[in-house]
């Protein structure tokens, strides 16, 4: 049986899967980059979140005939590295999408009521918190989806469906859209016309720095601009300065450039933005699912090898 170690904290079901399999588990006590190298040395295998795994953690244990990724994101891995050293790479598709699809929509409800202003104050203040603005409806205004795999689809019909959205979605990479929403074929027209703009695509080499002072300029004025796909998409400096000058009305983010965020980072001092520490997928559900299949990769990769989500 394999030894399999399991790096960061997640559902107690991926410890219970590998047990009743007859693997031997190891557990990390600390999420630590540097903790990670020394626990990985002797191990067969790795179930991992987001501490990043580099060609030299690789290559430090000839043993690693595989890395499970607890959820879908894989740029925290070295994919090139882990094909040439032989090394597999699984992830687990479809386990968090309705969790932050829901975590996206509840930011983007969140900042067109303008929740942090007002609950916030409402405890310092009493009631003239009510005065901190008026919120906005999002019934029949424009929704800009860029990047609409299954997180991004399911925020599609969500709003299209639920809130009577014109959804419009960019994303080069599909030709299909969920029903009721329009494909365009540039960026430049889904920030021209969204009312509301919420990122969910993949990080690459493309996608890094996506959005920038550039396109924060061609958006509406006082657009609400949602990010809970990946923090380096997003030029974070320019984010700062769109609310910063009043051209964002609003922004909520789930993910930075720096994880965590340092407290004193300006993005926390405005009354207008939301900030979540790469909470979106957390849902029981979510949590459960995502740490069940993750855990039954493994299994499946040393017994019949029918793993779901193989990259590499």
């Amino acid at each position: 049986m394999a030894k399999v170690l399991i790096s960061e904290n997640m559902n107690l079901i991926a410890e219970q899967v590998l047990l009743e399999a007859g693997h031997e588990v190891v557990k990390m006590p600390a999420m630590d980059p540097e903790m990670l190298r020394e626990y990985i040395k002797d191990c067969d295998a790795v179930v991992n979140r987001i501490l990043p795994i580099d060609r030299a953690m690789m290559e430090s244990n000839p043993k690693l005939k595989l890395i499970s990724k607890h959820g879908v994101g894989l740029d925290n891995y070295d994919l090139a590295a882990a094909k040439e050293l032989g090394i597999a790479v699984t992830c687990t598709p479809g386990c968090n999408a309705q969790s932050v699809a829901e975590h996206s929509l509840a930011l983007m409800m969140a900042s067109a009521r303008n929740l942090k202003a007002v609950a916030g104050g409402y405890e310092t203040v009493g009631w003239e918190a009510k005065k901190r603005g008026d919120g906005v409806e999002l019934w029949g205004k424009t929704l800009g989806v860029i990047g609409c795999g299954d997180i991004g689809g399911r925020m599609a019909r969500m709003c299209a469906g639920g809130f009577a959205m014109r959804v419009l979605v960019y994303d080069p990479y599909i030709t299909k859209v969920p029903d009721g929403c329009e494909l365009v074929g540039s960026l430049e027209e889904v920030l021209a016309e969204s009312d509301f703009i919420t990122i969910h695509c993949f990080l690459s080499e493309e996608t890094k720095h996506l959005i920038g002072a550039k396109e924060f300029a061609a958006m509406k004025k006082g657009v609400i601009f949602i990010n809970c796909a990946r923090g380096p998409i997003v030029d974070e400096n320019a984010l700062v300065e769109a609310v910063r000058s009043g051209h964002l009305g609003a922004a909520a983010v789930d993910v930075t450039e720096t994880e965590p965020l340092p407290h004193d980072h300006p993005l926390f001092s405005f009354p207008n933005v939301i900030v979540t520490p790469h909470f979106a997928a957390q849902s029981r559900e979510a949590s459960y699912n995502v740490a069940r299949t993750a855990a039954e990769n493994v299994v499946h990769f040393f017994s019949d090898g029918k793993v779901v989500g193989r990259v590499v």
